[in-house]
């Protein structure tokens, strides 16, 4: 095994909004557990249980700034593009284990779960950014 991350956390991917960063965190341990256990011999057998807490994590955190877009005065083509991806996410990770399954290679899964990740965090959070910096309220009022 080269590394024991398969994706490393660092400073530059904080946003600022310290319950969206823990949930990021969370996000991204339960990814790396995936690779741990994909590393370690586990294989395909930790796909399921481990997809359903990823999932349930990117639920959560969604949810989470789908409440913080919302108080802040997000537009409504904001609000939709937001809940699309919960739905897209939900339906895709559950192709990419599929095939994952059906060509004997959990590698595909975490493929998927890191693209997405990527294009989450640095591309959907930087067309949420006006909305996000504008927290003028501490983060335990959210």
């Amino acid at each position: 095994m080269n590394s024991p991350l398969y994706i490393v956390w660092n400073k530059k991917q904080t946003i600022s909004v310290r319950i969206l960063d823990d949930q990021h965190h969370a996000i991204v341990a339960a990814i790396n557990s995936l690779y741990f256990f994909i590393n370690h011999g586990w294989g395909l057998s930790a796909l399921s249980p481990t997809l359903k807490v990823i999932k349930s994590n990117v639920g959560f955190h969604l949810k989470t700034e789908e409440g913080i877009l919302e108080k802040l005065g997000a537009n409504y083509k904001i609000m939709l593009k937001h809940s699309e991806i919960q739905n897209a996410f939900n339906i895709n990770a559950d192709g990419a284990a599929q095939q994952a399954i059906n060509e004997q290679d959990p590698m595909i899964l975490l493929k998927f779960l890191r693209d997405w990740w990527e294009t989450h965090h640095f591309k959907t959070h930087a067309e949420y950014q006006q909305y996000l910096s504008s927290i003028s309220v501490p983060d335990d009022d959210l």
